[in-house]
């Protein structure tokens, strides 16, 4: 039979609020886009070996006519639990408790030693908060994403009860609830609460009742009977996780893996897969897809069925695609990509994981010419779920085009990367410096490669066209038109204009990089000079310097640029380097930038 407890603290452990509903609640990612991205991220990531249709998610609504005996006990021991973090319970019919489901089909459930603690999933998802130890492409890492699930109650409570392929039983059945250190009948109380039975020296474990179990299913309204997987209570949603919202948030994050047969959903009554999702857009306004975008993700996923790519030259991140195609390779691809079809490249990459062996993967990079009229997609897409963040990285008015790290060792170095909303890759992300080593440098690469692909695409360099602007400046004029009249040349006096002042600084620019150096109109006197230096690639339109990216490159103390200097200080940070000349013999180098771009340095003088 299950019951709640909070342990008592010891007098070492360090006193926790709920600091980290901030991070799954915000502006730009509500409470409930979290809750849907998180339980289907882990959904398609747990997907049982050998499963190569659909993941299944079910995420339902069950009010409670009645609850059985151990669910009420539960409850109502929680009340003042709750009362003591200041935690409303007026309104709350603990006898009749709302329900919202999330359960998962086609996948692996939690594994691992129920009555002790290991490195397997049921100890991750449980016992853990920050840490996990899944490896490999298995995505969600139950580290802080899980925390959305007792969030999204109003009693900050979860149960889950989970189904193991190969054994025998009902499966598994615990709960928890996450408030703060409290005090209640004098005695501090640990902010993590367990409803589970509890082992001799109070360590929790779930139970496996047959009845207990059957209990629970009907009072909470889940479909899992045998199948493997995991499904999920959560008592008293929160008001704004509603079928109405919640729909078109299944859609907007998953078009992806929906569109291409990978992933099911059902919420409510509200089937949403590969043949209804179309109409569902339109109805729910989800995802702002148009027909020409949905074309676009159902020809890629083809072409991945199809397999048969383009292979980049392992050499491509050093040298760029431009270099490392050959000019054959290279010719057929613009002509495809001009034609209007769709290009597919396949890029190797090597990643390096710490105390282990370098590891060879690839990802897959899709670009096509949008027709007239037709507003272009950017996806980046790490395994099966879309990181939307990520698409600043390729914004083209003119060109659909897709990232897509399908899995291999490149899938498990993004996963590493991205933040526990699953929306942005970081390069400075903690578990991606602990595990891999270069991990920005690699991670760069990454996000440049379709910018730099759909460049090399669209560039025509060293293919003449001598009537390319005829139509321009090849201006036939009747015969009858009268010739325009010239104004008449006035020459101006000329004026002896003293000799420009010797520099006090010199730019030289060279392939990858720049140099500041002295110049011969230095003095001691002039020292110390203070110097701000601006950079970024040269951009067919618009500004080099507003258009620069953090992904491009970044001066500072995690600088990827290689920069040596003497006689100077230097102080960096994004594309600004500041220099102070110390000496009149100073000199700068900085190298480092992609050799296939221009780079614009702009020098300014701070006098003070």
């Amino acid at each position: 039979m299950l019951e709640i407890r909070f342990a008592e603290t010891r007098r070492l452990d360090v006193e926790q609020e709920l600091t980290q509903k901030d991070q799954f609640d915000t502006d730009k990612v509500p409470l409930p886009a979290t809750l849907v991205r998180e339980a289907i991220q882990n959904t398609n990531d747990a997907r049982a070996d050998g499963n190569e249709g659909a993941v299944v998610m079910r995420i339902g609504f069950h009010k409670a006519d009645a609850v059985p005996d151990f669910l009420s006990g539960v409850l109502s021991t929680l009340r003042p639990h709750l009362e003591a973090v200041d935690v409303p319970t007026d309104g709350l019919d603990l006898d009749h408790p709302d329900f919202l489901t999330l359960e998962d089909f086609g996948t692996t459930g939690l594994t691992g030693s129920v009555t002790e603690k290991d490195t397997q999933h049921f100890s991750d998802f449980w016992r853990r908060i920050g840490r996990s130890h899944k490896g490999g492409t298995s995505g969600g890492s139950w580290g802080l994403g899980k925390l959305v699930f007792p969030f999204s109650s109003l009693v900050y409570t979860v149960f889950g009860l989970t189904v193991r392929a190969g054994e025998s039983g009902p499966g598994w059945l615990m709960g928890q609830t996450i408030l703060s250190t409290h005090t209640l009948d004098g005695v501090e109380r640990m902010p993590h609460g367990f409803s589970a039975e509890f082992a001799g020296d109070g360590f929790p474990v779930p139970t496996n009742d047959p009845t207990t179990v059957e209990a629970f299913r009907t009072a909470t309204g889940i479909h899992r009977t045998t199948e493997p997987g995991l499904s999920l209570a959560i008592p008293f949603p929160r008001d704004e996780l509603s079928a109405e919202r919640l729909i078109p948030l299944v859609i907007e994050h998953y078009f992806f893996p929906i569109l291409t047969g990978r992933l099911v959903v059902h919420v409510g009554r509200t089937l949403i897969d590969a043949e209804t999702v179309n109409a569902l857009i339109e109805t729910h306004k989800a995802g702002n897809l148009t027909p020409a975008q949905i074309a676009f993700i159902r020809d890629l996923h083809a072409a991945r069925e199809a397999d048969a790519p383009v292979h980049a030259p392992p050499v491509w991140p050093s040298t760029g695609f431009a270099a490392a195609f050959d000019s054959d390779t290279l010719d057929g691809l613009r002509t495809a990509y001009a034609r209007g079809d769709l290009v597919h490249v396949r890029a190797p990459l090597t990643v390096k994981p710490k105390n282990a062996p370098d590891e060879t993967g690839d990802f897959d990079l899709f670009l096509k010419v949008a027709a007239p009229g037709a507003e272009p997609v950017s996806l980046f897409v790490r395994n099966a779920i879309t990181v939307p963040n990520e698409a600043r990285a390729f914004a083209s008015p003119t060109t659909f085009g897709a990232l897509v790290a399908a899995g291999g060792p490149v899938a498990a170095f993004l996963r590493d990367a991205e933040n526990p909303a699953h929306t942005l890759w970081n390069g400075r992300a903690e578990k991606l410096v602990r595990r891999w080593r270069s991990p920005a440098l690699t991670l760069a690469a990454v996000r440049k490669a379709l910018r730099e692909l759909n460049q090399v695409l669209e560039n025509s360099a060293g293919v003449i066209d001598p009537d390319a602007l005829l139509d321009l400046l090849n201006i036939r004029r009747s015969a009858d038109s009268p010739r325009p009249t010239r104004n008449p040349i006035v020459r101006k006096p000329v004026v002896d204009l003293p000799p420009p002042a010797p520099p006090r600084y010199r730019l030289r620019v060279r392939s990858g990089g720049f140099s500041i150096v002295a110049g011969p109109g230095l003095g001691h006197d002039d020292v110390p000079m203070k110097l701000l230096v601006r950079c970024g690639y040269a951009v067919a339109r618009g500004n080099a310097l507003k258009r620069w990216d953090r992904n491009d490159f970044e001066f500072g103390d995690d600088t990827t640029l290689a920069i040596t200097h003497s006689g100077a200080a230097l102080g960096g940070k994004g594309n600004r380097l500041a220099l102070t000349a110390t000496d009149k013999a100073f000199e700068v180098n900085v190298a480092g930038f992609d050799i296939n771009r221009d780079v614009v340095v702009v020098i300014s003088e701070i006098r003070e």
